[in-house]
């Protein structure tokens, strides 16, 4: 028995002493491993029970992912790395929530999230992107790193200094912020119909960037795409499946509105119709996605209920961000 308790041992050090190659199906545990201390973060806002965030009792999530920071119109790729640590998800998730604004709306898809740190950066996400979307955990507070460095070359990757966010389907780190402090649980402010109006069609969407407007007459000049949908309601379940073809919302909302990367951080967008339906996306998870899992803008044939353009949350598990007849689309920048 000692001799067998002795030749485990010597095996167990002997794959613990290999190198990580090619030959080897993991890449992701060769490097050093970086442990963060994460401080206080306290989540307040549309929340009964604001207050600081108990870490001990959160899983921890993982997934790697490739830095790229995206800054005067070029592109640098900082590192690759396998990063672990608390999804925004299972954070909030321990929050009861308590709306303020349009309380009579009920469905909790007009709300969004600030993640903001003591040097006062801020990071906005949608209410679906962290509870609606197929991969909902992708998006945490890091609790540990490392690199995922290329085995046949001798640089190594930098390791971040400091906790930070990390979004899995981001393609540019614009909302990678560093050692956060605090979540803020919103709802989107605005005016919205509270009566039932069956008739929802509008012959253009017109969006509204601050102090401007444009206007969303047709679907010229942006990428088609087909996609075949599995319905699936938060409330009410099986919604059965979709065929639907439609233009790429990010193409339109950059022709039209001259939205870009830059504005990616801090914005959030309110799509909204006639009948008071409303969902917030993040204008990140619309025009910086990496896995072509793009949102449509479709147009129909124009009946009094179906209205013209409809909105199509792809991303999505459920089917709840799906917007009929969208009437206007509202930009809001945190920073």
């Amino acid at each position: 028995m000692k001799r067998i308790f002795i030749l485990m041992i010597i095996f167990t050090l002997s794959v613990i002493a290999q190198d990580k190659n090619e030959s080897t199906p993991g890449f992701f545990d060769d490097s050093e491993l970086k442990e963060f201390s994460i401080g206080s973060i306290i989540v307040a806002g549309e929340v009964e029970n604001p207050g600081p965030v108990e870490f001990a009792s959160l899983p921890l999530n993982g997934f790697p992912v490739k830095d790229l920071d995206y800054g005067n119109g070029k592109i640098k790729f900082t590192g690759s790395y396998f990063v672990s640590g608390y999804s925004l998800f299972d954070i909030i998730n321990t929050k009861k929530i308590k709306k303020e604004n349009g309380a009579e709306f009920g469905p909790l898809v007009d709300m969004y999230v600030i993640v903001e740190n003591d040097r006062g950066e801020k990071a906005v996400f949608s209410w679906g992107e962290i509870f609606y979307s197929k991969n909902n955990f992708g998006t945490i507070i890091t609790k540990s790193v490392r690199a995922i460095n290329p085995p046949k070359m001798k640089m190594k990757w930098a390791l971040p200094e400091e906790p930070r966010i990390f979004c899995l389907n981001d393609a540019f780190n614009s909302r990678s912020i560093g050692n956060p402090s605090r979540i803020t649980v919103k709802s989107f402010a605005g005016n919205y119909s509270r009566e039932r109006i069956k008739e929802t069609f509008v012959p253009e969407i017109k969006i509204i960037k601050g102090d401007n407007s444009f206007s969303v007459k047709d679907l010229s000049g942006a990428e088609i795409r087909k996609f075949r949908g599995i319905g699936y309601g938060h409330g009410r379940g099986w919604k059965g499946t979709d065929e639907v073809e439609g233009a790429l919302l990010s193409a339109i909302l950059l022709k039209n509105a001259n939205f870009d990367m830059n504005e990616t951080r801090g914005t959030i967008l309110c799509f909204s119709s006639r009948d008071g339906y409303r969902v917030t996306y993040s204008l990140s998870e619309i025009i910086n996605r990496n896995d072509m899992n793009d949102f449509l803008l479709i147009e129909k044939n124009g009946s009094a209920e179906d209205g013209k353009f409809n909105s199509f949350a792809t991303p999505d598990f459920f089917v709840d961000r799906n917007v009929r007849s969208v009437e206007k689309i509202e930009a809001l920048n945190v920073k």
